[in-house]
């Protein structure tokens, strides 16, 4: 993932991480980048409401599919240990 930052001085650095994790994003990172970007917006066009909106539904999504998919996980692991412990090949 690319991230790009806006310094003062109008210059722009940019940095790349990555990760392991599919939910690395947090509630936390998304919401700085939401009020980063109302910051900086254009004050002469300035975000439509519905924009916004539905930036926050598709995060709110994208947070239930990677808590689903961490329970699922959780719910596959311990089913193997519980086969492994009867012995049964799953």
């Amino acid at each position: 993932m690319s991230i790009t930052s806006v310094a003062s001085s109008g210059t722009t650095s940019t940095s790349s991480t990555s990760s392991s994790s599919s939910s690395s994003f947090s509630s936390d990172d998304f919401l700085k980048l939401l009020v980063e970007q109302l910051q900086n917006q254009d004050p002469l066009n300035p975000t439509d409401t519905s924009e916004v909106m539905s930036q926050m539904v598709s995060f709110a999504s994208y947070q239930q599919q990677a808590d689903t998919s961490e329970t699922l996980s959780t719910i596959s692991s311990t089913l193997s240990s519980i086969a492994s412990a009867l012995d049964i090949s799953v």
